[in-house]
Order: structure tokens, then sequence, then C-alpha cells
């Protein structure tokens, strides 16, 4: 079998000599068996090439279990409560999930039904060894479309980030979209007309709004993700996670190299073309486009804050003692709390967003208490 790498230059070559860097970050990281995240290999954790909030801490699943239980009480205690994780990692947010509300809330524990959204066989094969316990209370299936009707809670922890993105160009007064050729044995960008109708339309809302030699992304696979979910969430509750700014803090002016990195073996590179398939690429989420593009499809959002602050919010002393037991300063499960839950670190870099449907957009959730900016995702 060809490496990846070579598929690439091959697709590239059949196309003209190029194809836009959504279709390039699409084959690096999802290419079926030899995308990064498509070939069974764990990613995550200390040995991996990031870190992400499940892996911190199980306390990190306990905290969002008590908003979930809170979600679960606004819908009157159905008997029938759907978790639909998608992007589900290892599967340790599940687990978690349905081991503390097992252990601490267990009439809410008894109505959920829990689905993983996996579409790659390898990654399902790590979830069901690291769920093994709760084989009975999840199903996995390979696509949202799979899913008639639901009431509950749809959750992505660091999924939006990985959704392949266009990348745009704003010179000399002009917006190009870059594609990736190849020059000297080695891909390149390359500069030219968007590729949509779609994109040219964004691109418009940009004209006056971003300075001249300045890069960005622009990420449409959110407004088809939020559709398929409208589509199927009759009642109930929409909870993202993830790295990202609203769209004053995106298209900061001092922001224009844009938010795209690659990861591997825990350090950052802007080296985004380089080992296609090897390594990580993520652009940061414009939470403002999630906003209103849910408006479109009669989402409400409800509340968006720094992680620090929305889990400080959900009885985390009271939490914490269930789950650790007694405070000890020395203990190393400490600094990985610490990580969590300090304005420093992922208690900044990520934010939470919850949206709904079918729901009094005016109420008050927990996980909000300390702060909501949801004021601040307008596009003004």
């Amino acid at each position: 079998m060809a490496d990846l790498t070579e598929k690439i230059k091959e697709k590239i070559k059949n196309s003209n000599g190029l194809i836009t860097f959504k279709d390039f970050m699409n084959f690096a990281l999802y290419y079926p068996e030899l995308g990064y995240y498509t070939k069974g290999i764990l990613r995550f954790g200390k040995t991996g090439d990031f870190i992400t909030s499940p892996h911190t801490h199980r306390l990190f699943g306990a905290l969002i279990s008590r908003q979930l239980i809170e979600f679960w009480e606004l819908l009157d205690n159905p008997k029938e409560f759907f978790i639909i994780e998608m992007g589900a990692g290892a599967g340790f947010l599940a687990k978690d999930i349905l081991s503390y509300t097992k252990n601490y809330k267990k009439d809410f524990f008894n109505c959920i039904k829990y689905i993983i959204i996996e579409p790659f066989k390898n990654n399902i094969i790590i979830q069901k060894e690291n769920l093994l316990e709760y084989k009975k209370n999840i199903n996995w299936i390979k696509n949202i479309t799979e899913i008639t009707s639901i009431t509950g809670c749809i959750i992505s922890n660091e999924l939006l980030d990985a959704f392949p993105v266009h990348w745009i160009r704003k010179k000399d007064d002009k917006f190009f979209e870059i594609y990736i050729g190849i020059s000297n044995n080695k891909f390149v960008p390359i500069e030219g007309k968007p590729s949509n109708k779609e994109l040219e339309n964004y691109i418009k809302l940009l004209d006056n709004y971003i300075p001249n030699n300045y890069d960005t992304e622009i990420n449409l696979n959110i407004k088809n993700w939020i559709n398929n979910i409208s589509k199927i969430l009759i009642k109930g509750f929409i909870l993202t996670i993830d790295y990202g700014y609203t769209w004053k803090e995106y298209f900061h002016p001092n922001r224009n190299r844009g938010t795209l990195l690659a990861y591997k073996g825990q350090s950052v590179t802007e080296n985004i073309l380089d080992i296609p398939g090897e390594q990580d690429i993520t652009a940061h989420v414009n939470f403002s486009d999630l906003y209103r593009w849910g408006k479109e499809v009669d989402i409400d959002t409800i509340g968006y804050s720094s992680q620090w602050s929305f889990l400080a919010s959900l009885d985390v002393e009271e939490t914490f003692k269930e789950v650790i037991g007694d405070f000890n300063p020395f203990s190393p499960e400490l600094a990985a709390i610490k990580m969590l839950l300090l304005p420093q670190g992922m208690g900044d870099s990520h934010k939470v967003m919850i949206q709904s449907k079918g729901i009094d957009k005016n109420i008050e959730l927990k996980g909000f208490r300390l702060r909501n900016i949801s004021d601040r995702l307008e596009i003004k």
C-alpha cells in the first residue's frame, strides 16, 4: 500500500496540480487507515501527541456529569435520556460520565442511552477496550444520520478543531483561497480563487473586517454539523468544548497568521504540510459561527465561557470530595486538576458553549453561574 504522502501527490496530479487545503487536511487526518486519526494508534495522553481534558483527570467527566444531570432534570427526568458523543477519542469521557452517574446518581444512570458516533473501526476497537465495563450501556454507530430523533444531549470535546478548514488570505485588497500544490517534490501553498460559492459568501463578511497580509481559516463543516444535529434533536442540549474564540477575537488584526497548527510528540509546529498522517492538524473554533449557524436552524445559545469558570461552577468542591476524597496539597493529582480548573492552560484556552432546542433559552444553567459571556458571540 502506498504511503499517504504519495496518495496525496497522486490526488494533486489528478486535480490539475492543485487541491484545496481543506482536502489536504481531510486526507492527512482521515484517509482510511492512513490518516492521523484512522490508524488505530492512541494519540492522546502522556505518551501521545497531546492531552485532552478527559485524559487529564476523571474529575472532568464527573463535573460534566453534574451538568448532564441538570439537563435531565430540566427535561422533567425522561425515562430515556440520550447522550450522543461525537469524537470520543479513547472513550475516557464516556467512562467517567457513566462511572460517576452510576455511583452518585443511579436514577439518572438508569435512564442514560449512550451512543458514540465513530466512523473508524480502529478507533472503535480502542474505545471498546477502555469501556469494557460499560459495553451494555453504549451503542456505537458510524454516522449521525443513523439516528432519527432524540431527547437529551449531544457532546463534543475537541472535535470541531479537527474539522478540515479552508485556508484564506487577504492581500492587495483581494481574497484568495490557499491551495496545495507540489514543488521540488514538496507540498507548497498556492494562491487561487475561492473554491465554492458558500466560501465566497463568508468572505464577503470579512471584506472590511480584516487587514491586508492576513491569513485565516473558515470552517464551513461546522455549519453542516449543526444542521445535522438540528434534524435529530427534538428537545435537549448541545455541549461543545474546544479551543476557540469569538468572531472579534478570531479575526483580531494581530492574529494575521491564523490559528493553524500541527502537533506531534507533545510539541507544536506551524509546519502543517509536513509528514501528513503523522501529525495532528488543528484550527481554533470560531464560536460565533456556531452561534449564528445554530440560530438559522432553531438552535439557541444558552451560555458560553472559559472552561475553568464552567467547571468551577459545577459544585466543584462537593464533586472533588466524591471523586478524590480529602484534599491533599501534595497529591500528584493536584497538578492535573489545576490544569483543568485554573485560568492558565486548558482552563482558559478551552471554551464551553451550550446550545439548546425546545428549551427556554433564558434559563440559567449551573455551569454559567460564575460567568456567561455569550453576548460576545454576536458579530458586531
